[in-house]
């Protein structure tokens, strides 16, 4: 027994030895830990300058900008400068080639806005046919029919021309006098049927001056207007021999006329107890009164 009792001795320092390098262990093991703290702080101040390059591009960046925005400014200010010569070039030209072609009427400013002149007739214009005729009473006769309910406008372009579609002269043939109630009963109901028809119509297209005036109209000029004349449900071209007196305040007085027959308008002759005979040919006219004006030109 003895024997035994020595062997079992020797192990309480072993045990105790190998409590000591656990605890040495252990506290390696913490203090590796604590310096790693600050280790995984680390990254923050690797962070810091990444704003900090950041701001400075950012502070660079616009930098150069202002550079451009005087040239632009530039730019903008230079492009309209030009523009206002061309405009003027052109209406300048418009201008010459209006009065080469209708010669601007006195009183009408010519301006580079203009688009061009409108003639208006006003109060005093009479429309007029003239027919002869046999009477049995009293011989050869001029039947005469007037009206002064005729309206209507002429109107010319930048470059002088007529524009047909705006242009028109209107006569109400239901208001056509005579010197007899008969004769007019006779032509409104059978002559020209103005129930159906009541209006004759003229759309002048062209005019030609007899000899071009030179600068503004002035004075008494000879002249030609083409166009179609509208009676009941016909129509034909027909041109009208005019004379006018052109006015400094732009006013125009003048007189037209044309003539057809009743054949071309598919037109009865009239036909009264008292009347022998009638001529074939029909002289319409026109004493025209009216004025000049320019048009505005588009806005």
């Amino acid at each position: 027994m003895p024997p035994m009792n020595c062997t079992r001795r020797p192990i309480a320092p072993v045990v105790i030895l190998i409590i000591a390098l656990a605890l040495l262990m252990a506290a390696a093991i913490a203090g590796c830990g604590a310096p790693g703290a600050p280790a995984a702080t680390a990254p923050a101040p690797t962070n810091t300058p990444v704003p900090a390059t950041a701001t400075v591009m950012a502070t660079d960046t616009p930098a150069p900008m202002p550079t451009p925005a005087p040239t632009m400014m530039m730019t903008v200010a230079d492009t309209p400068a030009p523009m206002p010569t061309p405009v003027v070039a052109t209406a300048v030209a418009a201008t010459a080639g209006a009065t080469a072609a209708m010669p601007a009427p006195p009183g009408t400013p010519a301006t580079t806005e203009a688009a061009g002149t409108v003639f208006t007739l006003g109060e005093g214009s009479i429309a007029r046919y003239k027919v002869e005729e046999v009477l049995a009473r009293t011989g050869f006769k001029v039947a005469t029919g007037e009206t002064g309910a005729v309206s209507g406008v002429v109107v010319f372009d930048a470059e002088g021309n007529v524009v047909a579609g705006e242009s028109s002269i209107v006569v109400q043939a239901a208001t056509l006098r005579t010197d007899s109630d008969r004769r007019d009963g006779y032509v409104r109901n059978r002559t020209l049927e103005t129930d159906a028809y009541p209006e004759v119509v003229f759309r002048p297209t062209a005019i030609v001056w007899t000899e071009p005036p030179a600068g503004e109209l002035r004075g008494v000029q000879d002249f030609t207007i083409a166009g179609d004349l509208t009676v009941k449900d016909e129509t034909r071209p027909v041109v009208w021999n005019a004379t006018a007196e052109f006015h400094e305040d732009g006013r125009a007085t003048g007189q037209a006329s044309v003539e057809f027959t009743f054949a071309d308008f598919g037109m009865d002759k009239p036909s009264v107890a008292i009347v022998l005979s009638v001529e074939d040919t029909i002289r319409l006219e026109l004493d025209f009164v009216g004025q000049f004006a320019a048009q505005p030109g588009a806005s």
